[in-house]
């Protein structure tokens, strides 16, 4: 995942990571705001779970959530 695609797919919505971490914990998903920067950073992973709520909640489809989480991988 380049460093700014999930933070690029959320301002384009007029969302924040915040917004984002109280959905994804309102979907069953624990992660907090610094969780979620330390995970777009790089510094660790994104779960199958969390990247399953992400495009639930984000409503993406499986391109668009295939670019964001494994664009890097797959290219």
């Amino acid at each position: 995942m380049g460093p700014s695609e999930l933070l690029n797919e959320l301002k384009k919505r007029g969302y924040n990571v915040r917004w984002l971490s109280k959905e994804m914990n309102s979907n069953g998903v624990n992660a907090s705001t610094s969780t979620i920067y330390k995970k777009i950073r790089g510094v660790s992973q994104f779960t199958v779970p969390e990247i399953k709520v992400i495009q639930e909640i984000l409503g993406l489809n499986n391109d668009k959530m295939y670019h964001i989480f494994f664009g890097e991988l797959v290219s």
